[in-house]
């Protein structure tokens, strides 16, 4: 049951997922925010059975399963004009790269992509997609309206983390400048001056070693904290890194997006 300060949640969501321990984590933790409806199957043949049975309405599927894997379901699932409109949130926690290719387009809400997602993510995800808030989601907010936004370079050319991170860097209420290459970040800082840079290292033209080197070599930007975000993590690569002046490294792989928003609000302090 929902603490008494907490209103009930009428919405049903079905959750698809063979890893038992972390779907019942997810169950739990909706449940215990005041979701009454919440449902968890842990194959794609009885999840897809009951996503016709209940119609839910939200979907949370783990890309991986124990009789397949999610992409079908997903498919199914589209190509079925009463279930298409169902919201899904599409969920890799183990590592498995999400390939897009099997995606029918408009198929897919929100991914769920990393290593350490944690179950409270995923209900403030649930809880935005109703427009739900939870105390801790309003004290946010309130903090974010009161004081000024932070100012972000951002510069990452994967289309899917860029868009995922994208929405979550916004919402939690920084200004973002999102450059895809070395040249369109080095241009951007002609008129947006950050008060943090997020970079990752593998871009096309430049690296992004070589973009932190410029923005060091320029007296305007010399001081201002920057944190690598990459998928590399060579200790070479670290030690490049911090030689240059970032203060963080982190690996995409092994973070949150959480995580991420807590280091880069930590890089704005």
């Amino acid at each position: 049951m929902p603490p008494a300060s907490l209103s009930t949640k009428p919405e049903k969501i079905l959750i698809i997922e063979s890893n038992g321990a972390f779907g019942s984590q997810i169950d739990l933790a909706l449940k215990k925010d005041g979701y009454e409806n919440v449902f968890l199957l842990k194959n794609g043949a009885d999840g897809l059975k009951a996503i016709y049975d209940y119609l839910p309405h939200l979907i949370i599927l783990d890309v991986a399963l124990s009789d397949g894997d999610g992409y079908t379901v997903v498919e199914k699932k589209h190509a079925e004009p009463l279930l298409t409109r169902i919201p899904l949130y599409l969920m890799s926690t183990d590592g498995q790269p999400i390939t897009m290719s099997r995606i029918p387009n408009g198929s897919v809400k929100e991914f769920l992509i990393s290593m350490h997602i944690t179950p409270e993510e995923v209900v403030g995800k649930v809880n935005a997609c109703f427009g739900h808030q939870t105390a801790a989601d309003m004290e946010k907010q309130a903090a974010a309206n009161t004081s000024a936004k932070k100012k972000i370079l951002w510069v990452e050319d994967d289309k899917l983390i860029g868009n995922i991170l994208m929405k979550k860097l916004t919402s939690s209420g920084f200004d973002i400048f999102h450059a895809k290459s070395g040249d369109e970040a080095i241009e951007g800082l002609k008129t947006f001056a950050p008060d943090a840079v997020v970079l990752d290292l593998v871009l096309p033209g430049m690296s992004g070693f070589d973009i932190l080197q410029k923005i060091r070599e320029d007296n305007r930007f010399k001081n201002v904290p920057a944190m690598i975000l990459s998928n590399l993590s060579k200790q070479s690569d670290i030690e490049r890194a911090k030689s240059l002046g970032a203060q963080k490294f982190l690996v995409k792989a092994s973070v949150s997006l959480d995580q991420i928003i807590e280091e880069v609000r930590g890089l704005c302090r």
